[in-house]
């Protein structure tokens, strides 16, 4: 829902995290360049995966500049492995074992499960990502069950796990499985309406331009509402920030069905519309002269009225700010 820019500090985040990657684990861990060298000496040999072979090979030989490729590196990269194999053939079967995936066995690898499990979601603990970077209704976590065996008969536990999102699919796509800047943290819903379909939001970006999307409520939608109190009288719309974008909005909802999610949730919008009756200037100003021993700055008193984080680089770190931010710099209720 916005995007991140990418700065020299998170350049230098992004390399301290790859230099430390799976440095905390024990001696017992096999680190992703033993697993695919053995991945390799498995193909080597079979000329029906030669390309195969070259394929692991390449990852191999270009593993630090995957691990850190930005989103044209990231291009240029699958348009090289590309030319090794297309891929349709590295989603499918082995030529030669109709019960095994390719792909899999390069994420596989990669150590993408252990990377999930504790080192990427470390990292987004330190930064407060913790919404979905695709709808940013609901949060990062997912319940996943825990089984007694690999045929998964019996559930023994259940625990919360991250939900990342690889924007270039993992499965056309494999050797980007531990990219940094190919996993978005996202909610179950959005992970899995996406799949390996293409989206054409971009978390990362070098520009300055971070909002491409704002919510905004129809004007006339709101004289309708103090005439009936009716929420549904309420016309909030998704809007491409430049007309630019309107394919890049029209992609997004066609996937994720962003404006679906917030038409259910127009109370949000309702309350808002409330507090920008209520809640004039000189409110505010009272506020903050009356307790401005207990807060550092303003942000915190627009904070306690919207009833979210108010800045925009704070978007990620509860649900609905994206929401509630846009509606209440609409209404004036914030800067």
């Amino acid at each position: 829902m916005r995007k991140i820019k990418i700065t020299k500090q998170l350049k230098n985040e992004v390399e301290d995290f790859n230099k430390n990657l799976f440095s905390t684990r024990d001696s017992r861990f096999e680190l992703p360049i033993k697993r695919l060298k053995k991945l390799k000496n498995r193909l080597k040999g079979n000329s029906k995966l030669k390309r195969h072979y070259e394929y692991v090979d390449e990852i191999i030989i270009s593993y630090p500049d995957i691990l850190k490729a930005d989103p044209s590196k990231m291009r240029a990269l699958i348009k090289k492995f590309n030319k090794i194999l297309l891929p349709s053939i590295v989603a499918s079967t082995y030529p030669n074992n109709q019960n095994r995936y390719f792909y899999k066995d390069v994420v596989y690898a990669l150590r993408y499960e252990a990377l999930r499990d504790k080192e990427f979601q470390k990292y987004l603990k330190s930064t407060n990502i913790k919404t979905c970077v695709y709808c940013n209704s609901q949060n990062t976590l997912v319940i996943e069950k825990i089984y007694s065996d690999k045929k998964k008969r019996r559930v023994i536990d259940t625990q919360a796990k991250l939900e990342l999102d690889h924007y270039h699919s993992k499965s056309k796509y494999p050797f980007l499985a531990t990219s940094f800047f190919n996993l978005y943290p996202t909610c179950g819903n959005c992970n899995k309406a996406k799949s390996d379909k293409d989206a054409l939001f971009e978390l990362y970006t070098y520009s300055d331009e971070l909002d491409i999307f704002r919510f905004k409520i129809d004007d006339k939608s709101m004289l309708d509402y103090w005439i009936n109190l009716d929420r549904e009288e309420l016309k909030i719309d998704l809007k491409p920030v430049l007309y630019a974008d309107k394919k890049t909005l029209k992609n997004h909802n066609d996937l994720f069905q962003v404006q679906a999610i917030y038409d259910k949730q127009k109370d949000f919008g309702e309350e808002l519309v409330w507090k920008a009756k209520v809640n004039p200037k000189i409110y505010r100003e009272t506020m903050y002269k009356t307790f401005k021993s207990l807060f550092p700055d303003k942000t915190y008193i627009d904070r306690a009225i919207i009833g979210n984080y108010v800045k925009p680089e704070e978007t990620f770190k509860r649900p609905m700010a994206k929401y509630t931010q846009d509606i209440a710099r609409q209404l004036k209720l914030i800067k």
